[in-house]
């Protein structure tokens, strides 16, 4: 299943018309899903348009203290888009914050599961800051979630960033992977950056082979931040993931 992480084209959704036309977009794309990230307010709005355009969300990608803060609302927004997972990410950068999180994503993961839902965690650059214990954050994660309520949702562009072996990374983790954040990397003069899918550095077709291979058949599309048309860079990902056979 290929679909697009909403993050992607959120200056295009500013309303309920634009959102609307910008998710008919997607659907003309190819995009199979979406998974939906932002405010409460905002996957309120998009989880409201998807639901009447009968686009599939396979998720949805908060913060924990929203998950905590407006738990039913997010379980609303969920069931009325059928998105099976609820995501977080965070900013833990230390053994402190990391301890933190994994005690509020455990017991989150809980509730989730009760409610009918998986829970994933996604990851940027700053899990692979390596901690006072000797540890990355990413080992105690990866230790410290319960491994029957929490999987993960890596990012490949974040993984890059922080110095892993992506292919690495998922032959390791694979059976708590579900799906996978596809983002591209290119250098310039200024430093890496993010791109749209086979315009960057990051070798894609071993990427999802490895993942293939790990039984994960589920890709998200998400650039952060795009040189251009957020619409025409969406495109130009999933062409080049049609291109290679995805």
């Amino acid at each position: 299943m290929k679909g697009l992480q909403l993050y992607t084209v959120r200056s295009c959704m500013t309303d309920s018309i634009s959102a609307e036309n910008t998710i008919k977009r997607i659907a003309e794309m190819g995009y199979e899903s979406v998974q939906l990230a932002g405010s409460i307010e905002d996957v309120e709005l998009i989880a409201d348009v998807c639901a009447r355009l009968k686009m599939p969300c396979i998720g949805i990608l908060v913060g924990i203290d929203l998950c905590e803060n407006y738990t039913e609302r997010l379980f609303k927004c969920a069931r009325l888009v059928g998105a099976s997972d609820i995501g977080i990410s965070s900013s833990a950068k230390n053994a402190e914050m990391a301890e933190s999180i994994i005690k509020r994503a455990n017991a989150f993961a809980k509730i989730a599961k009760s409610e009918g839902f998986t829970f994933s965690y996604h990851n940027h650059s700053n899990e692979f800051i390596r901690t006072e214990n000797g540890k990355t954050v990413m080992e105690l994660f990866i230790e410290g979630f319960d491994k029957e309520l929490i999987d993960f949702m890596p990012d490949t562009y974040w993984l890059q960033h922080g110095g892993v072996d992506v292919r690495h990374f998922i032959e390791e983790n694979s059976d708590r992977i579900k799906l996978i954040h596809l983002k591209d990397m290119k250098r310039t003069p200024e430093g890496v950056t993010f791109a749209e899918i086979g315009q960057g550095n990051l070798y894609f077709e071993g990427i999802i082979d490895t993942a293939k291979k790990a039984g994960i058949d589920k890709f998200i599309v998400e650039q952060d931040k795009c040189d251009g048309d957020p619409l025409e860079s969406a495109k130009i990902s999933i062409d080049y993931l049609k291109s290679i056979g995805l």
